[in-house]
């Protein structure tokens, strides 16, 4: 994330772990390991601008967000 940030890139966390989520806390507790699944999809996924009715991007600000995503994993370290 900090790479599409640099960028100028909003992103943020997408995913919030099912055991996490407020009511599956007070219901059933947070037990580290519960929903394995769940837990991937929240350390792996995040949010990134794309076209909606609230935020129109341009073509040309869709292919720079494509392009920065691209070659963000090339230069992880």
């Amino acid at each position: 994330m900090r790479r599409l940030q640099d960028a100028g890139i909003g992103c943020r966390p997408y995913f919030t772990p099912i055991r996490l989520q407020p009511f599956y806390r007070a219901e059933f507790g947070s037990k580290e390991g519960a929903f394995p699944v769940t837990g991937l999809a929240g350390r792996t996924s995040i949010g990134i601008p794309f076209h909606n009715h609230l935020n129109h991007l341009t073509a040309g600000e869709t292919d720079y967000v494509a392009c920065v995503l691209e070659r963000a994993p090339k230069n992880a370290q």
